[in-house]
């Protein structure tokens, strides 16, 4: 019996260390995927956001080559923004989108605010912003019509 204590003792320690490694190859691949997944997320979030400048200061007509490209990249973004965005964002996006998905009534501009202080907070989650300063910064600033 005295001589079987230090093979068990052994024993117990590989286990030890077999399972810690199981454990640390699971939580790292975990880790990773949730990584990644984030940051398709967000790059979903920045292309479709990018679109909509180009689109705010687009010069050549939709018909275009450059309008094409730009609504197949929005088509895009918005894709990718259904498949990785989170549920929040996507109930925001789809009152945005209900309206109009443009910026001329007051209702439009703060569905617009409303769904990118989503993205916002989904992607950063490093601090309050207030929604009528995030519209100031987004769409300027001043009354406007409606």
């Amino acid at each position: 019996m005295k001589d079987s204590l230090p093979l068990i003792a052994a024993a117990f320690s590989f286990l030890g260390v077999v399972i810690g490694a199981l454990l640390q190859y699971w939580l790292t691949r975990h880790l990773d995927r949730q990584k990644h997944h984030q940051e398709l997320r967000t790059q979903a979030y920045t292309d479709y956001l990018k679109c909509v400048s180009e689109h705010a200061n687009a010069r050549n007509p939709r018909d275009s080559a450059e309008g094409r490209d730009l609504g197949f990249r929005t088509a895009d973004a918005k894709c990718r923004i259904c498949l990785y965005g989170a549920p929040v964002v996507v109930s925001a996006f789809s009152a945005f989108e209900r309206l109009g998905a443009t910026m001329s009534t007051k209702e439009q501009r703060a569905a617009f605010t409303q769904m990118v202080l989503e993205m916002r907070n989904d992607s950063a989650r490093n601090g309050h912003v207030e929604s009528a300063e995030l519209e100031t910064v987004l769409l300027g600033y001043g009354e406007k019509k409606n």
